[in-house]
């Protein structure tokens, strides 16, 4: 497999596809996206297996992030770099924003995790238990823009670089710097994304009023020493609210949490990306085509090289086959001909100099077809000139014994 980063290219097709299929919601469905998977020619099975591997956090759809590694596995396999899907999803395939939920089940499949020795816990009158890692994709969404907005050039953000959003939200002082603390072992005075997303994600949970953990697992602890994918796919936004949360329940204390931060910065709002509304269903059948045809086209390259090389060694056996011989070099000539046709063909394809897609691959499938036939009549005229030789060679095996 090639392990090769998704390019940016590739982001902007697959975005373009995806909010196409999923009319506009951040999640695609099975059924929204069964045309679309199945227009690849993977069987059933296949497409299956590689949902439940792209389908990261098991809620049953895919997001963006996880609709990309499914688009790319599928490539893999139609590309012919994966013979099968594979078991378990490649490490450089991990979406940064899932690293920590798939650390945690590799973690569980192990045998369970070790924690750190557990800090004092808050034991502030009215606090709740029941802290969740688990981070919705709104929220997520909420602590990377607050990340983007205050991160240096190199992607580090500082402690104090937040000041005015410990400032906009209920969390004590002393809590604030438990929480930097935990994400930041080595004391050092910055910190990276995923170690931001996690404390931010403690904040605002104790801003909800829970209790935040003594620890932190070490399956996401692992995430900040491997924070190596990058998907820049940052433009991705959550619509915006038609009106505003209740701060007096815990949904809306959720929802306040860095509202009126983030809008001072300027980055909330609705995503500005607009999609042109191009039906994709004919622009994934040529890509997937082009790949077809590159296919076709080397095992009609095999074919002609073993016909080619069948032909000199019955040439040389028969002597009587003089007609044959140039039957062969005539349909031989007329294939060089036809594989050099399809070359420039397809290199037109690539270039997107070529004619209309539709109405060049419909002439591409009609010619390779003609060109099969052609192979197998080849092959045919072959095995009659064979057995005609092997009748000459009886005939004379035959006067010589009457000799």
């Amino acid at each position: 497999m090639s392990r090769k980063p998704i390019s940016q290219a590739d982001i902007d097709k697959y975005w373009e596809i995806f909010s196409h299929h999923s009319q506009g919601n951040l999640k695609i469905t099975g059924d929204q996206a069964s045309s679309i998977l199945r227009n690849s020619g993977l069987s059933d099975n296949q497409l299956a297996k590689i949902w439940d591997l792209a389908d990261i956090d098991r809620d049953g759809d895919l997001d963006f992030e996880e609709f990309c590694v499914a688009m790319r596995l599928i490539y893999e396999i139609i590309n012919g770099d994966l013979k099968t899907v594979p078991k378990t999803l490649p490490d450089w395939l991990i979406p940064e924003s899932k690293l920590h939920l798939v650390r945690a089940k590799d973690a569980l499949d192990n045998g369970g995790e070790e924690f750190e020795r557990p800090e004092p816990e808050d034991d502030t009158p009215g606090l709740k238990n029941g802290f969740e890692w688990y981070m919705a994709p709104a929220d997520k969404r909420k602590y990377e823009d607050i990340y983007m907005a205050n991160s240096g050039t190199h992607g580090q953000i500082a402690f104090a670089a937040l000041n005015e959003l410990y400032d906009s939200i209920d969390v004590p002082d002393t809590e604030v710097t438990r929480a930097w603390n935990m994400v930041n072992p080595s004391k050092t005075t910055t910190i990276g994304k995923d170690q931001c997303i996690a404390f931010l994600h403690m904040l605002s949970n104790r801003h909800e009023g829970y209790r935040i953990p003594a620890s932190i697992p070490a399956s996401l602890r692992a995430s900040f020493e491997q924070n190596k994918i990058n998907y820049d796919i940052e433009s991705v936004k959550p619509p915006q609210r038609a009106s505003g949360p209740d701060r007096n329940t815990i949904s809306g204390k959720k929802a306040a949490f860095g509202e009126s931060y983030i809008t001072r910065l300027g980055i909330g709002g609705a995503s500005t990306y607009k999609h042109s509304g191009t039906d994709f269903s004919s622009t994934k059948d040529e890509d997937w085509e082009e790949v077809r045809l590159k296919r076709e086209l080397a095992d009609l390259e095999k074919q002609i090289t073993d016909a080619e090389a069948a032909a000199d060694k019955r040439r040389n056996r028969d002597r009587h086959g003089a007609s044959g011989a140039s039957t062969i070099a005539l349909v031989k000539r007329e294939l060089e001909q036809m594989l050099d046709y399809k070359r420039r063909e397809l290199r037109n394809l690539d270039e997107g100099t070529g004619l209309e897609a539709g109405k060049s691959l419909k002439s591409v499938r009609e010619d390779l077809d003609m060109v099969k036939e052609q192979v197998d009549a080849l092959e045919g005229h072959l095995r009659r000139r064979e057995a005609a030789l092997q009748q000459v060679l009886a005939e004379v095996e035959d006067e010589k014994a009457r000799r």
